[in-house]
């Protein structure tokens, strides 16, 4: 038996259990591995994204410190430490996207200091940009791509003393050398293993929603995107990945609606999230087994995101209203649709976005508009067009962000290239806060009084989730 350590160095203090730990934990425990989580969530004295989505008036304020409390009064690095020599972990796992990837080099070396575990990184950014951590001499293994059978593998054969070198999807540093290794298969959901939930604070659960606290449980469907959006990594994942067939892979239904059925009765679950990016894409065949299966097993209000083509048939629509559907999150990005079309390889007319939009109102399902600003170019009146364009739309709320350049993105190269940014890792990169570009056309002051006023403008009001 192997222990894992997982880190979850979510410094912007959002609670949510992160799919990527809870599944790659839930195929370790089945292994027979021991698992455990140190995660800082808590012991964030300011919840960034919370304090944004309200002050932008994407959620309505709930009194969340009441069931999240104010910030754990403990010191990180001191809780971390313990952590480490109280488990006594083989591997200590680190779950990175850019936004925390500063605070996670910090508790590299605070990881390093404590234990001979053997340190290894995985996520998005590790993906996409792996040179930052072959560089970095407090890491010896790098996980590009998906991490349940590589870790799996990996924990078996640290705990039978084999070699290490040769494990597919990981990046080995060993005795001076760098093994990159071939990718593995797509993890394809078999055996069925559910999320491990209980190694994580049961605060997780508790989500701000329409006014009130629910207890929410995330769930994927589906995995990748067959859509080449500039700003989204989903582009590069294509590419790396190409060799390994589709990319887009969709869970069976009945494994599912398996796993949802079990944890909702074990954690009283009041609200399902469908993690998937575009949960409509579907055959009717698959779709006409979800309805059926989910209403009479499930049987949870559930909010999706799908993109706009799929929700012109009104038929659809009007199924998910009646399986439970409470809201639909719909990426606008922008309206300017010379924008969407020529910057962000989005080709969705502003018809589809009416049309979609007016069958949700139709049924009475909720609508989000997804919206970014501050785009590579963008002005001022871009902006003011999209408010504009939100007004049409009449979606009854708008997750307003501000674009953040990320690795592995063809956005960030244009900004790169155009000299909004320098070629560099940014700690302060962040949807929720402030751009870190710097563009003639429009000054980061003024950007940021856009942002937070963005709903005021579309609604003279708060008219919040």
């Amino acid at each position: 038996m192997s222990k894992v350590l997982f880190v979850y160095p979510n410094k912007e203090g959002y609670p949510i259990i992160p799919l990527g730990i809870s599944i790659i934990a839930g195929v370790l425990k089945h292994s027979g591995h021991a698992v455990d989580v140190f995660d800082i969530t808590f012991m964030m004295k300011e919840r960034i994204d919370q304090k944004a989505r309200e002050k932008t008036g994407v959620v309505k304020k709930v009194d969340v410190e009441k069931y999240w409390g104010r910030g754990d009064n403990v010191d990180v690095e001191d809780e971390f430490r313990k952590k480490i020599l109280s488990f006594h972990p083989d591997i200590i796992a680190f779950s990175i996207v850019e936004n925390n990837y500063g605070c996670a080099r910090w508790m590299f070396n605070i990881a390093k200091k404590t234990s001979n575990a053997l340190m290894v990184v995985g996520g998005t950014f590790p993906t996409v940009a792996p040179d930052f951590f072959i560089n970095d001499n407090n890491v010896d293994v790098i996980c590009c791509g998906e991490g349940e059978d590589a870790m799996q593998e990996l924990a078996q054969k640290i705990d039978s003393r084999q070699d290490i070198s040769h494990i597919p999807n990981l990046i080995i540093k060993k005795e001076g050398n760098i093994f990159k290794n071939a990718f593995r298969p797509y993890y394809q959901w078999d055996p069925l293993i559910f999320q491990e939930w209980g190694i994580f604070d049961k605060r997780h659960l508790l989500k701000p929603f329409m006014g009130k606290m629910w207890k929410t449980g995330f769930f994927e469907m589906s995995r990748g995107c067959p859509f080449r959006c500039t700003y989204c990594a989903n582009r590069v994942y294509q590419r790396i990945f190409q060799c390994l067939g589709k990319y887009r892979r969709e869970k069976p239904i009945e494994s599912a609606i398996s796993e949802i059925e079990y944890m909702k009765k074990k954690y009283n679950l009041e609200l399902v999230f469908f993690n998937d990016e575009h949960f409509l894409l579907m055959s009717p065949e698959r779709f006409n087994e979800f309805c059926a299966k989910y209403s009479t097993r499930v049987a949870l209000p559930f909010f999706i995101q799908t993109r706009a083509e799929n929700l012109l048939n009104e038929e659809w629509v009007r199924r998910l209203k009646e399986v439970g559907c409470i809201t639909v999150g719909i990426g606008v990005e922008s309206g300017n649709e010379k924008i969407r079309k020529e910057l962000l390889d989005k080709m969705i007319p502003n018809a589809v976005y009416e049309k979609a939009f007016a069958n949700c109102r139709k049924f009475k399902i909720r609508t989000t508009a997804y919206v970014m600003i501050g785009l590579p170019f963008e002005t001022e009146e871009d902006i003011l067009m999209t408010a504009e364009f939100c007004k049409k739309l009449n979606a009854e709320s708008i997750a307003i962000s501000i674009f953040a350049p990320y690795y592995g993105t063809e956005l960030r190269d244009v900004c790169v290239n155009n000299r909004f940014m320098e070629d560099r890792y940014y700690e302060n990169i962040s949807v929720n806060d402030a751009s870190i570009l710097k563009m003639p056309q429009l000054s980061k002051e003024r950007l940021g009084e856009l942002y937070y006023n963005f709903n005021e403008i579309v609604y003279g009001k708060n008219n919040a989730l």
